[in-house]
């Protein structure tokens, strides 16, 4: 499993599917499942830009996933962890043996270049330039202990500028990863 994590606006979605076009594996993207699951309180949080809570994010994943052998078939997965506790979730399922991570990349975007990107691809979620800057906010203030706790304990996590064109991109993602 290779994990993509990035900002928001950063093309986490688009790169997730063009690596496992190129793997010829499946993607899944936790922004969709969360769009197509989540209902009451945490919708309209999410509307507002906030981070649905972690036993709610891990209940979709974990339903997702669960007819998936994903240590055996390889698979794209975007958007998670975006937690501490989510990232432990994770790393006990790698314990277990349900999961196997080749590697995280994380996109970062320039605001400026990202708030183009969200207004442009019109999603309820992104309708106005404080909810874009509420989600950049609880962005940052999560990944950061989030990818320093995935370092700590053996994942490899790869820092990838996602403000070139979508081929660059791409490419650097490939890099990152040895795939040619």
């Amino acid at each position: 499993m290779i994990i993509i994590l990035g900002t928001p606006g950063a093309g986490k979605t688009t790169q997730s599917r063009l690596l496992a076009e190129h793997l010829n594996c499946r993607c899944f993207s936790m922004g969709e499942l969360i769009r197509n699951e989540v209902t009451g309180q945490e919708r309209k949080d999410m509307l507002a830009g906030k981070i649905i809570s972690d036993r709610a994010t891990i209940g979709i994943i974990d339903k997702t996933l669960a007819g998936f052998d994903t240590s055996k078939e390889e698979c794209v997965f975007e958007g998670n962890p975006r937690s501490i506790s989510q990232a432990q979730w994770w790393l006990e399922q790698v314990r277990e043996g349900r999961f196997k991570i080749l590697g995280v990349i994380h996109l970062t975007a320039q605001l400026s270049i990202a708030k183009k990107r969200m207004l442009k691809r019109g999603r309820l979620d992104d309708h106005d330039d404080n909810v874009i800057e509420t989600r950049f906010e609880e962005y940052q203030r999560s990944i950061t202990p989030t990818l320093d706790f995935l370092k700590q304990n053996g994942v490899a996590v790869h820092e990838v500028s996602a403000d070139g064109s979508i081929e660059e991109i791409a490419g650097s993602i490939r890099e990152a990863l040895g795939i040619a």
